[in-house]
């Protein structure tokens, strides 16, 4: 029997990328480990290293421990970041950065705190130096490589799969007995959840018996939905990934909402809310954003133009046919393309490119 394979995972914590993209696809494989070192470990061991060690020897030191087959950074741009990166070369370990969002642009809607933190030139030059020099340079897009190339990133190897999120379906839920529609989002969404909130108005107006729940790291609810009193509910929490997928499907809304203002920050991102709702058995209205119009082709959610939130939400709520129809449709695609073992074919491919063949 073989030794088990050890993959060594940088990541700022335990995060959904790093979940959807490698912890997922993994887990399970016979002879597979998986070793991870959050920012958060990185800072401690640092901060704890021998007097006149430096980062390059004490990451050199770690990768001798840990004895890993490849270093996979998880859009990694904290401490130790390059040290890991130039340690890994010269031992001649595979080193893959995967990068699923354009953190070297990130922009002023998604607060200034995030703006500073992800702007620092230390940050910066970290993702830089990881795509020019990792082994792979792993994206979730094509129009994210392409900006990396656009702002002057000499990417030496890039690899972008023909998906970029995968959840396995869970069982279907039961008949919602509420008419309870909802938004999970991170705390950049504000001025996403700004597009939907006259549908969200107009549809608790218009139906007296329907509920809305606000769930994630969003810090507040809006002013504007005070007014509704309990039908208003918003839960600010952060639970881990497999967790909130279970979770999702237990609230079993009748809608799970996907507002998404199009911008050129945003055109790099992904779908990967839509494959979670699906996934947790929930219809989706989406708005009507180019990263969307694939997946939701053909009716596998309702896509919405910016303006017209307050019409074709509360339509949509009174049609529990069409939400049916729309939540079929989605489950058939991502049962069929965005499974986990599909994503799983791809990431063995990328490791594969970067020099490890399992």
């Amino acid at each position: 029997m073989n030794p088990p394979v050890t993959i060594l995972a940088l990541s700022a914590s335990v995060s959904p990328t790093l979940a959807i993209h490698l912890l997922r696809p993994l887990h399970g494989m016979p002879g597979i480990n998986i070793q991870m070192l959050t920012q958060e470990a990185l800072v401690q061991i640092a901060k704890n290293a021998p007097p006149g060690i430096d980062g390059l020897s004490l990451a050199g030191m770690i990768l001798n421990q840990v004895r890993p087959a490849l270093v996979f950074s998880s859009r990694y741009n904290g401490a130790m970041a390059e040290d890991f990166l130039a340690a890994s070369r010269k031992l001649g370990l595979p080193f893959v950065f995967h990068l699923d969002d354009n953190l070297m642009e990130v922009s002023a809607d998604q607060g200034a705190e995030k703006v500073a933190y992800y702007n620092h030139p230390t940050r910066l030059q970290a993702l830089r130096a990881q795509m020019e020099q990792a082994s792979v340079a792993y994206f979730s897009t094509d129009a994210l490589r392409d900006r990396m190339l656009e702002l002057g990133v000499s990417v030496a190897k890039s690899h972008v799969g023909p998906i970029c999120a995968a959840v396995d379906l869970l069982p279907p839920p039961p008949a919602p007995t509420s008419l309870t529609f909802g938004y999970a989002a991170s705390g950049g969404h504000n001025e996403d959840l700004k597009l939907a909130l006259p549908g969200i108005v107009a549809a608790l107006e218009q139906h007296p018996q329907a509920r809305f729940e606000l769930i994630g790291s969003l810090e507040h609810s809006p002013a504007e939905l005070s007014r509704f009193g309990e039908r208003v509910k918003h839960e600010r929490r952060f639970i881990p990934y497999d967790d909130y997928l279970r979770d999702l499907q237990r609230r079993n809304w009748v809608l799970g909402l996907t507002p998404l203002c199009d911008n050129p920050f945003t055109r790099m991102k992904t779908y990967t809310k839509w494959v979670e709702y699906t996934a947790a058995g929930l219809p989706v209205i989406a708005s009507d954003h180019p990263i969307y119009r694939d997946c939701c082709a053909g009716g596998a959610a309702l896509l919405v133009k910016d303006a017209d939130w307050a019409t074709a939400l509360p339509a949509l709520l009174g049609d529990a046919a069409t939400r049916a129809t729309m939540v079929a449709k989605a489950r058939d695609r991502v049962g069929q393309d965005y499974s986990v073992a599909r994503l799983r074919t791809q990431l063995l491919e990328v490791f594969r490119l970067a020099g490890l063949a399992l």
